[in-house]
């Protein structure tokens, strides 16, 4: 196993650098899913016999820096980006596409929005590593997405990244209809399905706990369970995914 999960990290980094990710239009493999895909998964993230039942998808990926060894908010370096600012006790650094990438249709979102993709049905696992892309938290997934497409090192779970593109980006919101392709979504905790257990949570950067990729048309490519399949694609609106957003925003529109 740690040599088929060295030997896929080697691949996914020799690709990138290389110019052979999903960025370039290149014929890479798809280790999972289709980048063809388009309709929603299935009900299981919105049906109680399910969904109430699965702790992975109470938890999200809170506290996920307790699990991760030698957890680090972001690993990018000062020369892989275009200015350093503080935000707490956080050091971010912005991180742009890699000039070597070429957009797809025009667009990097694109780019990401197709690499995501490459991963539909790839299992979840909480804390997973975040050098190894044969499994995913949800943080974990959007990670690897820019840094796999566009070589950009994001911060590592949900509220750092969050914090990032309130830090970066010019393009923010917190009406998910305004979520536009390539935009990273952000969501507080998942206290069921029906939507009274949401009225009057407060909606903090600090109760982030789940976050995914905007598709345009109302959804959302994201991994939130075991029990929900892994890596999926879902509908954003009248379900608690409308009901936990809490932000959103470009890490492509930068300032």
């Amino acid at each position: 196993m740690k040599h088929t999960k060295k030997l896929l990290t080697l691949l996914g980094t020799v690709m990138l650098l290389t110019g052979c990710g999903a960025g370039n239009n290149s014929a890479s493999p798809t280790p999972f899913g289709t980048s063809s895909y388009q309709g929603s998964t299935d009900d299981r993230l919105f049906n109680p016999a399910v969904a109430d039942r699965d702790p992975l998808l109470q938890k999200g990926d809170a506290s996920i820096e307790q699990v991760l060894h030698g957890y680090r908010a972001q690993d990018a370096s000062t020369n892989r980006g275009s200015g350093i600012r503080m935000l707490g006790s956080s050091e971010f650094v912005e991180v742009l596409p890699d000039p070597a990438v070429a957009p797809q249709q025009g667009s990097y979102a694109e780019n990401a929005i197709a690499t995501a993709y490459m991963y539909y049905g790839a299992p979840y696992q909480y804390g997973s590593d975040r050098t190894d892309p044969s499994t995913f938290d949800c943080s974990d997934f959007t990670h690897w997405v820019f840094l796999y497409a566009l070589g950009m090192d994001l911060p590592k779970d949900s509220r750092a990244q969050a914090r990032y593109v309130q830090t970066f980006s010019k393009r923010t919101y917190t009406d998910i209809t305004q979520a536009q392709r390539g935009d990273l979504l952000f969501f507080g905790d998942f206290r069921g399905v029906k939507q009274e257990r949401y009225v009057g949570v407060p909606k903090t950067m600090d109760s982030i706990s789940h976050c995914g990729i905007a598709l345009g048309n109302g959804k959302i490519i994201h991994t939130a369970s075991k029990a929900t399949g892994g890596v999926r694609v879902d509908e954003l609106s009248n379900n608690h995914l409308e009901w936990r957003f809490i932000y959103g925003g470009s890490v492509l529109d930068v300032q």
